[in-house]
This record gives structure tokens, C-alpha cells and sequence, in this order.
């Protein structure tokens, strides 16, 4: 019975483990993304808390639809914790349209800053392109002023 009781602690422990492994790596991407919005934080944005993040194939692309006001200014930071990666991210208004401004991009980042000209639902589609890794880590933030 001990015996057991041994092996399920161990099981849990290396389940715990592995898990925290995996969200961290997740974290690192959010890391690499809140590092873009530094600039952008000394210019007056405030970052919202609320973020996207996860694993996804090498080069497919990926949106998130979001409530964008007109008179705030945005600025979308991605992020990964892969190396030697392509990123993409552009925001498009509901006519398909491109609306960014301008765009940067870093080592693990890429950044756009968008003015909508009206207010609605905005479509911001992003990707991360790997020459060596099949799967990589992304995480998507978002800032105003």
C-alpha cells in the first residue's frame, strides 16, 4: 500500500513538473512581448493584463477579433520564445482592410501601433514562422493611451 502511495506522489510530482515546464515556456513568449511594449509604456500606454498565448504550427496563421475605440490609440506586441523566427501581425478593419501604422520588429517581437478611424470590431492576424521548430510558443498583448 505505501508502495503505491509512493508511486502516486511521484507520478503527481512529475505531472506538476512537466506542467509547470510547459506554462513557463509559454511565459517566456509573454516576456518577450511585454519587453516591446517598454517603449511603448514610456509613451504613455497603459498594457492591459488580459493577454493570448499558446503553441502553434510553424507559419499558420492566427487572428483574434477585438473591440477597438476610436480616439485611443493601440499597440499589439507579439512575442516568442523561439529563436530565428519570422513574425507577422497586422490589424485589419472589418472590411478587410490594413490599419496599422507603423511596425517594428525585434528578435522575438514584432509590434504594430494602430489609430482605428472608427470605432468596432478589429481583426488582428499574427504568425510565427520557424525555420528549425515545427510547433512554437506566441504570446499576444495589447496596450492604449
Amino acid at each position: 500500500m505505501n508502495k503505491l502511495k509512493l508511486q502516486c506522489a511521484v507520478l503527481c510530482a512529475l505531472f506538476f513538473v512537466a506542467l509547470t515546464s510547459a506554462y513557463a515556456f509559454v511565459d517566456e513568449a509573454h516576456d518577450y512581448a511585454m519587453e516591446a511594449a517598454t517603449p511603448y509604456v514610456e509613451q504613455g500606454y497603459t498594457v492591459r493584463e488580459d493577454y493570448w498565448n499558446g503553441e502553434v504550427e510553424s507559419g499558420q496563421k492566427l487572428a483574434v477579433r477585438h473591440q477597438l475605440f476610436k480616439g485611443n490609440e493601440y499597440a499589439f506586441w507579439l512575442g516568442t520564445a523561439n529563436e530565428d523566427c519570422e513574425l507577422e501581425l497586422a490589424v485589419f478593419d472589418s472590411k478587410g482592410q490594413p490599419v496599422h501604422m507603423e511596425r517594428k520588429t525585434g528578435k522575438f517581437t514584432c509590434s504594430v501601433r494602430v489609430n482605428p478611424p472608427a470605432t468596432g470590431t478589429y481583426t488582428v492576424v499574427f504568425s510565427v514562422k520557424s525555420k528549425k521548430e515545427r510547433g512554437v510558443t506566441w504570446a499576444l498583448a495589447y496596450g492604449y493611451r
